[in-house]
């Protein structure tokens, strides 16, 4: 009796790990003009990781055959995974047939589809409104018709999470919870999209007047394509950016420590520089605790590695105003600040009193104070240079240069500081109306 009991257990754990490892399908046809690839993609951690593409043939047909690695959400489309506008959502778990039909508004089921999906489907429908005047860059909506829309959706939302029956216990537990997160998801995202009007705190609806961030920001987010974008949502919603919370205030808003890992990885992967990095990881590592979450951090550091105290700087040359070339060798002996910068940036030409301060402060000193412009319009920066006089060694790299791929030069106007033997102090040094850039001259001028 007992070995019989026994092989009925084993047979039955035998027969789930083969359900659960066995492939799915997805078989579409999209009208979309012009699109050529279609994506598929696992939900990592409230983000999206892209798993295959299909490319589209002569008459719009796509197909995937793929085996589930969890059972839950996963998203296909044709829209940015970043974005997320023209993905939508789906629920796997292995032995089904996904049959749809995707266009540039939205997608419709076809032919026969699991249970999960054709629940999915309805409640797509049915949220479709609020989907598109929340999530869609551009729309006319304002407060004035969507809070209302808010109010009434939301007294239906009960009916909706009860008569769901699909025989899949796990779904049927797991959808109130999407119904829930998707329309808070729509909802917060609302209002931290341009809109042409906002509703001042006294003109929020009940729904937003009520509204309790804590009953979100749980680990669940992590089972969503959009976790991470909601994540951003609630902490602004909880710490009221108007009152201009520090990073800390934010973190500290944010109760599971994997949720706080998420909401710091993206500002850790925002680094310009090792020494930036170095000093967000040892203040945060503590809560990567997730394998993804500490490749993540992994990646950043070995993407900046070359912008570390100490390396060999990047060896530059480009022309100076005579169209003489002046390349970092020809500097070496001297500290050397470069000054990325345009004529078309704003911050920058602010900068340019406190630079040319520093030239005359550090004049006679062993400080080499170099200009490096982007400006594509070469003749406009020669006008530029002659008409304002600048101080410095002043020299065009133009749009593409080498020195903003070496230091990913992502916004100006950047300041990059060599010491005296071309070996780098920082990728990313304070400007120059920051007393501590002063102070870091001073203290490798003596070196």
């Amino acid at each position: 009796m007992i070995k019989k009991t026994t092989l009925v257990i084993l047979t039955s754990i035998a027969s789930l790990c083969t359900w659960a490892q066995s492939p799915s399908n997805i078989n579409g046809i999209t009208h979309a003009p012009g699109l050529k690839k279609v994506g598929l993609y696992k939900v990592l951690n409230g983000r999206l990781s892209e798993i295959a593409t299909s490319s589209v043939d002569e008459k719009g047909r796509f197909a995937f055959r793929f085996t589930p690695e969890y059972e839950g959400l996963y998203a296909l489309g044709s829209g940015n995974p970043q974005s997320q506008q023209g993905l939508y959502r789906f629920y796997f778990k292995g032995n089904e047939d996904l049959n749809l039909s995707l266009d540039q508004d939205g997608y419709e089921l076809t032919g026969k589809n699991s249970s999960e999906n054709e629940t999915l489907y309805h409640w797509d429908i049915a949220s479709k409104n609020m989907h598109d005047k929340a999530l869609t860059l551009g729309s006319t909506s304002t407060y004035v018709d969507f809070f209302p829309e808010v109010e009434e959706f939301n007294s239906k939302l009960t009916d909706i999470k009860k008569n769901v029956k699909t025989g899949n216990a796990k779904f049927d537990k797991f959808f109130p919870e999407i119904v829930d997160n998707d329309f808070a998801y729509y909802a917060m995202t609302y209002l931290y999209m341009p809109r042409s009007a906002h509703a001042s705190k006294e003109e929020m609806s009940d729904y937003y007047v009520q509204f309790k961030p804590d009953r979100f920001l749980t680990t669940e987010l992590l089972k969503f394509p959009y976790g991470d974008r909601f994540l951003n949502n609630l902490v602004f919603y909880k710490v009221d950016l108007a009152k201009r919370p520090s990073f800390d205030e934010q973190v500290t808003a944010i109760g599971p420590n994997v949720l706080k890992a998420q909401y710091i990885l993206p500002r850790l992967e925002g680094s310009r520089s090792y020494a930036g990095f170095q000093e967000m990881n040892d203040r945060y590592k503590q809560y990567f605790t997730l394998p993804e979450q500490i490749e993540r951090a992994k990646a950043v550091e070995a993407r900046l590695v070359e912008t570390k105290t100490g390396v060999p700087a990047f060896q530059f040359s480009f022309p100076d105003i005579t169209d003489k070339k002046v390349s970092l060798a020809d500097l070496k002996g001297n500290v050397v600040l470069i000054d990325m910068w345009a004529t078309w940036c704003g911050p920058c030409r602010a900068e340019e009193p406190h630079w040319e301060k520093l030239n005359e402060e550090f004049k006679g000193k062993p400080v080499s104070f170099v200009g490096v412009s982007i400006d594509k319009d070469k003749p406009k920066w020669d006008a530029y240079v002659k008409d304002k006089k600048l101080k410095g060694i002043q020299l065009h790299a133009g749009v593409e240069n080498e020195l903003v791929n070496a230091y990913i030069v992502d916004g100006i106007p950047r300041y990059i500081l060599i010491d005296k033997s071309g070996n780098l102090i920082s990728a990313d040094s304070p400007r120059p109306s920051d007393p501590k850039l002063k102070a870091l001259l001073e203290e490798w001028v003596k070196k």
